[in-house]
Protein backbone atom coordinates (compact mmCIF):
# COMPACT_ATOMS: atom_id res chain seq x y z
CA UNK A 1 0.00 0.00 0.00
CA UNK A 2 3.14 2.65 0.25
CA UNK A 3 4.42 1.88 -2.64
CA UNK A 4 0.84 2.88 -4.16
CA UNK A 5 -0.31 5.58 -2.05
CA UNK A 6 2.95 7.80 -0.78
CA UNK A 7 3.28 9.18 -4.61
CA UNK A 8 -0.49 10.21 -4.73
CA UNK A 9 -0.29 11.92 -1.92
CA UNK A 10 2.61 13.72 -2.05
CA UNK A 11 1.49 14.56 -5.68
CA UNK A 12 -2.20 15.34 -4.36
CA UNK A 13 -0.63 17.55 -1.74
CA UNK A 14 1.80 19.04 -4.15
CA UNK A 15 -0.14 19.32 -7.34
CA UNK A 16 -0.82 22.97 -7.41
CA UNK A 17 3.41 23.38 -6.55
CA UNK A 18 4.33 20.95 -8.85
CA UNK A 19 1.44 22.60 -11.76
CA UNK A 20 4.24 25.79 -11.24
CA UNK A 21 6.96 23.66 -13.89
CA UNK A 22 6.90 22.51 -16.75
CA UNK A 23 7.21 18.78 -15.57
CA UNK A 24 6.60 17.46 -11.87
CA UNK A 25 9.79 16.42 -10.02
CA UNK A 26 10.55 13.12 -8.75
CA UNK A 27 9.85 13.56 -4.73
CA UNK A 28 13.48 12.68 -2.62
CA UNK A 29 13.79 11.50 1.01
CA UNK A 30 15.11 14.56 2.57
CA UNK A 31 14.94 13.38 6.40
CA UNK A 32 13.73 10.93 8.66
CA UNK A 33 12.44 12.12 11.81
CA UNK A 34 11.76 9.40 14.20
CA UNK A 35 8.60 7.58 12.65
CA UNK A 36 8.21 10.31 10.27
CA UNK A 37 9.70 10.94 6.58
CA UNK A 38 10.20 14.41 5.22
CA UNK A 39 9.96 14.14 1.01
CA UNK A 40 10.23 16.78 -1.08
CA UNK A 41 9.70 17.84 -4.40
CA UNK A 42 12.79 19.99 -5.58
CA UNK A 43 14.66 22.08 -2.87
CA UNK A 44 11.22 23.76 -0.72
CA UNK A 45 8.57 21.91 -1.66
CA UNK A 46 8.30 18.98 1.52
CA UNK A 47 5.83 16.76 3.06
CA UNK A 48 5.84 15.20 6.24
CA UNK A 49 4.15 11.41 6.43
CA UNK A 50 4.09 8.62 8.58
CA UNK A 51 2.81 5.02 7.10
CA UNK A 52 1.13 3.01 9.63
CA UNK A 53 0.66 -0.74 8.04
CA UNK A 54 -2.05 -3.15 9.60
CA UNK A 55 -1.74 -5.76 12.19
CA UNK A 56 -4.90 -7.64 13.37
CA UNK A 57 -6.19 -4.59 15.56
CA UNK A 58 -5.74 -1.86 13.35
CA UNK A 59 -6.01 -1.03 9.07
CA UNK A 60 -3.14 0.96 6.43
CA UNK A 61 -3.47 4.17 7.20
CA UNK A 62 -1.41 7.07 5.43
CA UNK A 63 -1.04 10.34 7.39
CA UNK A 64 0.73 13.25 5.66
CA UNK A 65 1.33 17.06 6.90
CA UNK A 66 2.40 20.23 5.18
CA UNK A 67 2.69 23.45 5.79
CA UNK A 68 1.09 25.59 3.27
CA UNK A 69 2.04 28.99 2.30
CA UNK A 70 -0.31 31.84 2.13
CA UNK A 71 -3.45 29.53 2.98
CA UNK A 72 -5.75 30.85 5.32
CA UNK A 73 -8.87 29.70 7.08
CA UNK A 74 -12.28 31.52 6.32
CA UNK A 75 -11.53 34.57 9.25
CA UNK A 76 -8.28 35.36 7.41
CA UNK A 77 -6.30 33.72 9.63
CA UNK A 78 -2.89 31.83 8.52
CA UNK A 79 -3.26 27.93 8.12
CA UNK A 80 -0.51 26.30 9.68
CA UNK A 81 -0.69 22.82 8.79
CA UNK A 82 -2.43 20.87 6.27
CA UNK A 83 -3.27 17.19 7.01
CA UNK A 84 -4.26 14.81 4.12
CA UNK A 85 -5.12 10.67 5.57
CA UNK A 86 -5.75 7.88 3.92
CA UNK A 87 -7.65 5.26 5.28
CA UNK A 88 -8.84 2.26 3.38
CA UNK A 89 -11.88 1.15 0.96
CA UNK A 90 -14.89 0.25 3.16
CA UNK A 91 -15.36 2.55 5.90
CA UNK A 92 -18.40 3.97 6.67
CA UNK A 93 -18.07 7.21 5.58
CA UNK A 94 -20.76 9.23 7.65
CA UNK A 95 -18.90 9.31 11.20
CA UNK A 96 -15.97 10.66 9.31
CA UNK A 97 -12.52 9.84 10.17
CA UNK A 98 -11.42 11.13 14.19
CA UNK A 99 -8.04 12.50 15.18
CA UNK A 100 -6.98 11.83 19.25
CA UNK A 101 -3.61 12.74 20.68
CA UNK A 102 -3.41 10.53 23.76
CA UNK A 103 -6.53 10.87 26.15
CA UNK A 104 -7.56 13.87 24.54
CA UNK A 105 -10.86 14.99 22.77
CA UNK A 106 -11.21 13.52 19.55
CA UNK A 107 -11.86 15.85 17.04
CA UNK A 108 -13.51 14.74 13.55
CA UNK A 109 -13.18 15.79 9.94
CA UNK A 110 -15.01 14.62 6.92
CA UNK A 111 -14.20 12.35 4.12
CA UNK A 112 -13.36 14.25 0.90
CA UNK A 113 -13.37 11.53 -1.63
CA UNK A 114 -12.27 7.90 -2.00
CA UNK A 115 -10.18 7.04 -4.51
CA UNK A 116 -8.79 3.28 -5.37
CA UNK A 117 -6.66 3.24 -3.01
CA UNK A 118 -8.44 4.56 0.02
CA UNK A 119 -10.53 7.11 1.41
CA UNK A 120 -9.20 10.93 2.03
CA UNK A 121 -9.78 13.39 4.58
CA UNK A 122 -7.76 16.74 3.73
CA UNK A 123 -8.28 18.99 6.43
CA UNK A 124 -6.57 22.08 8.25
CA UNK A 125 -4.94 21.00 11.48
CA UNK A 126 -6.01 23.48 14.20
CA UNK A 127 -2.76 25.46 16.22
CA UNK A 128 -4.71 23.48 19.20
CA UNK A 129 -4.24 20.16 17.71
CA UNK A 130 -0.47 20.74 16.49
CA UNK A 131 0.31 21.65 19.98
CA UNK A 132 -1.04 18.75 21.28
CA UNK A 133 0.65 16.56 18.52
CA UNK A 134 3.74 18.48 19.20
CA UNK A 135 3.35 17.43 22.73
CA UNK A 136 1.98 13.91 22.60
CA UNK A 137 3.50 10.66 22.70
CA UNK A 138 0.37 9.20 20.18
CA UNK A 139 -1.86 10.38 17.86
CA UNK A 140 -4.86 7.91 16.79
CA UNK A 141 -6.86 7.97 13.68
CA UNK A 142 -10.72 6.44 14.73
CA UNK A 143 -11.81 5.22 11.77
CA UNK A 144 -15.67 3.37 12.02
CA UNK A 145 -16.56 0.30 9.86
CA UNK A 146 -20.49 0.50 10.70
CA UNK A 147 -22.10 3.21 12.54
CA UNK A 148 -21.00 1.74 15.90
CA UNK A 149 -17.91 0.09 15.16
CA UNK A 150 -14.63 1.97 15.11
CA UNK A 151 -11.28 0.88 14.80
CA UNK A 152 -8.05 3.19 16.57
CA UNK A 153 -4.75 3.33 14.30
CA UNK A 154 -1.83 4.32 16.32
CA UNK A 155 0.21 7.15 14.74
CA UNK A 156 3.53 7.57 16.72
CA UNK A 157 4.62 11.25 17.19
CA UNK A 158 8.00 10.37 17.69
CA UNK A 159 10.01 12.76 15.72
CA UNK A 160 7.02 15.06 14.73
CA UNK A 161 7.95 18.04 16.20
CA UNK A 162 11.46 18.11 13.90
CA UNK A 163 9.82 16.70 11.23
CA UNK A 164 7.53 19.84 11.60
CA UNK A 165 9.85 22.54 12.23
CA UNK A 166 12.07 21.30 8.93
CA UNK A 167 8.74 21.42 6.66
Amino acid sequence: MRALLAPILLLSLTAPLAAQNAAPQPSTLKATHGAWEVRCYGQTDCVMSQLHTRTPETADAVFTLIKPKGLQDTSGAPIEALAEIVVPLGVYIPNGLGLQVDGGEPRAAPFERCIPDGCVVRAPVSSNMLNQMRNGGTAYLIISSSPDKTVRVPISLTGFTAGFNSL
